[in-house]
């Protein structure tokens, strides 16, 4: 972010942050020629995240720093209630997923207008803590954003992803504009827009639609012939977010919102949507986000 732009929105990147976010009391059914059909209802969809950032070099022109994160991911069916003998359904009840692995970050001022940006990372999301291409993913994105104005700030870019045996490219477009000195708004696409709001120093409202998605490596879910599987699901989440400040870099975050299930699916390593073993589908859920988070001291944007 320009220094122009922190005059105006004063608000500061995440340097470390826990949250936990909760997705409750949906449905889910499923389909398969293979392995039949099913249905069950989840009383607990908790994801548990941890993210460090460590700064190793900060100069006038240029940033690097490394950031570790740690996720863990659990499902609770409703076995009680609704008992089933559905393969998938007690695998996902019975295991913890874990994302966990390492990023790096590089910020180069270009000119006093322009930056240059470049975010990788590899990590294993997987049930099993096994490094090997079926569990890991690896990632660099690059971005170049320029001042258009004092209030406008544009960027382009593109993402490489490179996951349990897939590769993904897409580009990026950023744009960001102090509509006003209480209204941002903030446009990374395709994945997110969101309008900020200044209430004060102190505490921001940020209104979101974003599109948010996860894959895990699932080891002999549902046949020890097929020790490898990957759960993929695709979500479309619209949030309303409260972020007040604690004492200066020390936050609180609390999300509410409605999640929406696009797609779902259980597929061989490196298969498609459409060679499914397994398609999912998800009854559309409220979820709530709580979190405590580290941003740089307000002295830095002095």
């Amino acid at each position: 972010m320009s220094s122009a732009f922190a005059q105006v929105t004063t608000y500061r990147p995440k340097l470390a942050e826990f949250g936990v976010e909760t997705l409750s009391d949906y449905g889910m059914r499923s389909n398969s020629e293979s392995f039949g059909n099913s249905s069950n209802e989840i009383e607990h969809d908790r994801l548990i995240k941890a993210k460090l950032g460590i700064p190793i070099l900060i100069k006038d022109d240029r940033m690097f720093g490394l950031q570790l994160k740690y996720y863990q991911h659990r499902f609770e069916f409703d076995l009680d209630d609704q008992p089933s003998e559905y393969d998938l359904f007690l695998h996902l009840n019975s295991q913890k997923f874990t994302s966990a692995g390492v990023r790096f970050f590089y910020q180069k001022d270009v000119n006093e207008s322009q930056q240059f940006r470049i975010i990788g990372g590899t990590e294993i999301k997987s049930d099993v803590i096994e490094w090997n291409r079926n569990t890991t993913k690896h990632f660099i994105s690059g971005t170049y954003t320029w001042q258009k104005s004092p209030s406008v700030e544009m960027g382009t870019g593109f993402v490489i992803n490179r996951v349990m045996g897939r590769t993904t490219f897409y580009p990026l477009f950023l744009y960001q504009n102090d509509l006003s000195r209480k209204w941002t708004l903030d446009l990374a696409l395709p994945k997110s827009v969101a309008m900020r709001y200044n209430w004060n120093q102190k505490n921001f409202l940020i209104a979101k639609t974003e599109f948010k998605g996860w894959r895990y490596n699932l080891t002999n879910a549902v046949s020890s012939d097929q020790q490898n599987l990957t759960l993929r699901r695709a979500d479309l989440q619209f949030s309303l977010t409260w972020e007040h400040e604690i004492h200066d870099w020390l936050w609180f975050g609390l999300d509410v919102g409605y999640n929406k299930n696009l797609r779902y699916h259980l597929a061989n390593v490196g298969d498609r949507r459409r060679e499914a073993l397994i398609s999912l589908r998800s009854q559309d859920a409220p979820f709530s986000k709580v979190s405590i988070f580290i941003v740089p001291p307000r002295k830095f944007y002095r």
